[in-house]
């Protein structure tokens, strides 16, 4: 484990105290916390000092090098006689450093400080190739606008500037140009500070140094495209978007991210129907303002030339091209001879308009209530475990929460892929606040940041063995008396775990009993979280693993702190939507269950459901039996897939549908804390591509049932009327940070369950 958190002293550079001074900016009396950076307390203020380096989410430790930020500083200072004078600074201050201290008066546009931006910039752009014209950053460059708002109007520099091979290959998505590099230190500093990884450094001394990887190895950080936005001048560049487009040329559209169920808030950036790059979007209680490499780079499927434009009916095993009347008139045809043998599976990349809109047309005019959007793992009741014990039904901490806790436990899951911010939030947690951290998983990838990396714990189980696990730890807890007072009745518990010494433990899991015990007193600290992944979701024994991590939580006093986040980026949304065989929208009981994803794929498999429709469920891909996957799609009399591309489950579909991606339309997602956010329609690939709502509402007008729909704000008002947790939810209500939506009634009791 690599220990590479912050000392205390850089840490307190990130912090202020609660405490208020007095300072004056350019005449400008303020109060502001003391310890506060003087470049924030100046934007108080409205006023502007020029900087590269400064970023406020990077630590200060290595920052101060650009030396954009000066400014002109006098202090107080007692005289023998008593008396108070302000005494100057005898060189200017770089204020992203220089914390704010009570009396400090500060100048930021004295003749000094002009004259020394000036030399600043002079000497950035001594070895600063002037390629403005062909440089993408051309027209959003930092380094550009200051030159051109403080900088010389001439340079004195003559000498040859320094040379490298253009667009230096540093990883996959990005590339490096070296000439451009100003040594701002903003994308080492991300590499240690936030992602984690810490593969850029400062390369070499003097005028010879530069930024790369270690032995000049590939970047493969899995958070790459971050510095490309962190980035203030050309070097470091998008691959895919490269010499695409000038910001000039582009529209930009807000939208929520499709990759996970992180909900990240990202900037569309696109050229008439054409996507050509996912920028981040601040939302400090979501993503602040990072995204991951899946989000940033992984979205060109949206205007990639396979997207399906026209419906698709398969005769005598060839596609033909049909229009949508034909298309509708076939899947009525059907859905009328099924006579309710139907069954829908997917919307987990639907919206919540999609969703709602999905479950009317089974429940209210099919009269089927086999609907469910899982597609792999646990497939039980909708209400158990963790809603009858803790009153929710995935995450009950926000991800803004997970920063405070003092230690976290991750199960069954490799986070950075499944959960790329949490994971984010999790080592700001340990690199800022000191968080313990215990990783438990059954196997270790290769990768280039893991949760383990930081772990002070971690655990590579036997798979099958979580129960062995978590007794042991529950054992180490009661006999070491590591737990609070709760007022919980424990003694059936204690007397369960009583034999699972950590020894026993260590022997089924294959784990070391002084591990266990180890990670069993960490996870005594409170605040206290756990973060059930993948693996935990989609295990056999779900129900009691999720109920002996419930019981881990309730004896150290960490009541609602068991997380298990869905995966998929509508994965919650779909379940508040009634996409699920035993719950209509908000979680209301149906009169009769319908059959879940197996069940219903059991069922097609023996030719006993006439009509599966699937939406945007990858069954062939996801499923975890294949075998069974294959013979439902060959044996059920008809399959209709809404799809964007032909992938493997649709090519064995008899009807597909192009369906709208999430930068074709509008309506709302709900992330995996119950965060309620909008996405907006950027453009229009096709007009024979239709958003999945349109689609339903069309055909329940052909079913001869008229709904009041015209656009997704219009199903989004019926679903606030009909939807209780869904009440508060309107487009102006969700702003720009969105909504998180909260669970009506007083929590469960804590209790604890042995079985």
């Amino acid at each position: 484990m690599s220990d590479n958190r912050l000392t205390q002293t850089e840490a307190s550079l990130n912090r202020v105290t609660g405490q208020l001074v007095n300072i004056k900016i350019n005449g400008i009396e303020l109060q502001v916390p003391k310890g506060e950076s003087v470049i924030e307390s100046a934007k108080r203020a409205g006023v502007d000092i020029p900087f590269f380096c400064y970023h406020p989410r990077l630590s200060k430790g290595d920052a101060a090098n650009c030396r954009m930020c000066l400014v002109d500083v006098s202090m107080p200072r007692k005289n023998p006689d008593g008396s108070v004078i302000l005494a100057k600074m005898p060189k200017p201050q770089a204020s992203c450093t220089l914390p704010a201290d009570e009396g400090m008066v500060i100048e930021t546009e004295s003749a000094q400080v002009v004259r020394d931006r000036k030399g600043v910039l002079e000497f950035l752009l001594i070895n600063h190739p002037l390629d403005c014209p062909i440089c993408d950053r051309g027209g959003e460059c930092p380094l550009q606008n200051n030159t051109l708002f403080y900088g010389p109007p001439t340079s004195r520099y003559i000498e040859e500037k320094r040379h490298f091979p253009k667009a230096y290959p540093l990883s996959e998505n990005v590339v490096f140009d070296r000439e451009r590099c100003i040594h701002c230190a903003r994308c080492t500093r991300f590499t240690e500070d936030i992602s984690g990884d810490s593969q850029l450094g400062f390369l070499k001394r003097g005028a010879d140094m530069e930024v790369g990887t270690f032995a000049h190895t590939s970047y493969s950080s899995k958070f790459s495209g971050n510095v490309i936005e962190l980035c203030p001048v050309g070097a470091l560049l998008s691959r895919s978007y490269r010499f695409k487009a000038r910001p000039w040329d582009l529209h930009t559209q807000r939208s929520v991210c499709s990759k996970c169920s992180n909900g990240c808030n990202i900037k569309i950036d696109y050229r008439l129907d054409t996507l050509l790059r996912i920028n981040a979007r601040v939302n400090d209680a979501v993503n602040e303002e990072w995204t991951c490499d899946k989000g940033k780079f992984g979205h060109e499927y949206v205007s990639s030339p396979e997207r399906l434009k026209t419906p698709l009916l398969k005769v005598d095993g060839e596609w033909q091209e049909i229009d949508w009347s034909e298309a509708y008139r076939v899947l009525v045809e059907k859905l009328k001879a099924a006579n309710g043998s139907v069954g829908g599976i997917g919307g987990q990349r639907c919206t919540n308009e999609d969703n709602y809109l999905f479950q009317k047309l089974f429940r209210d005019v099919l009269k089927s209530n086999n609907l469910d959007h899982r597609t792999s793992g646990n497939f039980g009741a909708t209400n158990s475990t963790l809603y009858k014990r803790f009153g929710y039904h995935a995450m009950g901490n926000t991800i803004a929460d997970l920063e405070n806790m003092k230690a976290v436990f991750v199960i069954g899951s490799e986070l950075v892929d499944e959960q790329p911010i949490l994971f984010l939030r999790i080592r700001k947690a340990w690199r800022y606040n000191g968080a313990s951290v215990v990783n438990a998983v059954t196997s270790v990838q290769e990768s280039s940041t893991r949760v383990g990396d930081f772990a002070e714990v971690e655990l590579v189980y036997k798979p099958g063995s979580e129960l062995a696990l978590i007794n042991g730890m529950l054992n180490v807890l009661f006999t070491e008396n590591l737990l609070p007072e709760t007022g919980v009745d424990t003694k059936k518990l204690q007397a369960h775990v009583a034999s699972w010494t950590p020894e026993k433990s260590a022997a089924e899991t294959g784990l070391a009993a002084d591990a266990i015990a180890k990670a069993a007193r960490l996870l005594a600290k409170t605040p206290m979280t756990i973060i059930a992944g993948r693996e935990i979701a989609a295990h056999p024994h779900y129900e009691a693993i999720v109920n002996a991590l419930g019981n881990l939580v309730v004896v150290t006093g960490n009541m609602g702190n068991l997380n298990i986040p869905g995966l998929e980026a509508n994965t919650q949304g779909a379940m508040d939507m009634g996409i699920l065989p035993d719950s209509a929208p908000g979680y209301a009981p149906v009169e009769k269950a319908g059959m879940n994803t197996a069940q219903m794929l059991e069922a097609a498999a023996i030719g006993e459901l006439q009509v599966l429709w699937l939406v945007g469920a990858e069954l062939l891909e996801q499923y975890p039996d294949t075998a069974l996957a294959q013979k439902a799609l060959a044996n059920a009399p008809f399959v209709v897939v809404s799809e964007l591309t032909l992938t493997e489950t649709a090519k064995h579909a008899d009807l597909v549908l192009p369906s709208a991606s999430f930068a074709e339309k509008d309506g709302t997602f709900t992330n995996c804390e119950r965060r309620v956010q909008r996405i907006f329609k950027a453009f229009e690939i096709s007009q024979d591509i239709k958003p999945d709502w349109l689609i339903f509402s069309e055909v329940l007008a052909r079913l001869g049932v008229g709904v009041p729909y015209f656009s997704s704000r219009d199903i989004l008002r019926a679903i606030s009327t009909q939807v209780p947790a869904y009440a508060s939810i309107t487009p102006k209500s969700l702003g720009e940070a969105g909504l998180r939506w909260e669970y009506a009634g007083d929590q469960p009791a804590p209790t604890i369950v042995v079985e």
